[in-house]
């Protein structure tokens, strides 16, 4: 996979949920815990890493709509960053016109848009899906990248 020659700069950061976790709580932290499949190595390692960084530097998460409070949200980035919308498992879970009403809304933002999601819940990318049940890395919603483990094992970049 192509690696940038420095670490980008993270100038703002936000989430956006309609019901965001608190993992500040023992209960929301718990909670995610229990998310976790039996067996797959590794991933209570991942989640424990990811809390404990959280807890050090929490993002500001707001509860809303994808749709509703995304552009009243990404108008708070400072004007001299670049916008990056990226989402993993969210749009299977809404209809097809959402999704179509989402993708037009994150365009107008002008932003780069990367998503993780299972193939074919983004109707303009084409990647076949294997027997690995791999999900599909794409930008601005067209563009398959890498197919990429659901949960974060694994990333094979595309050619």
């Amino acid at each position: 996979m192509p690696l940038p020659s420095r670490i980008p700069e993270v100038a703002w950061r936000a989430g956006l949920d309609l019901n965001p976790l608190d993992v500040a709580g023992d209960g929301d932290a718990a909670w995610l815990s229990c998310l976790l499949w039996p067996g797959e190595t590794g991933r209570a390692e991942r989640l424990a890493g990811a809390l404990a960084t959280a807890r050090r530097s929490p993002p500001p998460l707001h509860r809303g709509d994808l749709l509703a409070d995304l552009p009243g949200l990404a108008a708070h980035a400072p004007p001299h960053a670049t916008l990056v919308v990226y989402h993993s498992a969210v749009l299977a879970y809404v209809d097809e016109r959402k999704r179509s009403e989402f993708a037009a809304a994150v365009r107008r933002l002008g932003a780069v848009w990367l998503s993780n999601e299972a193939p074919g819940v983004l109707p303009d990318v084409t990647v076949q899906p294997g027997d690995d049940g791999a999900f599909v890395l794409v930008r601005d919603g067209t563009r398959a990248l890498a197919r990429t483990d659901p949960h974060g094992t694994w990333l094979t970049w595309l050619a």
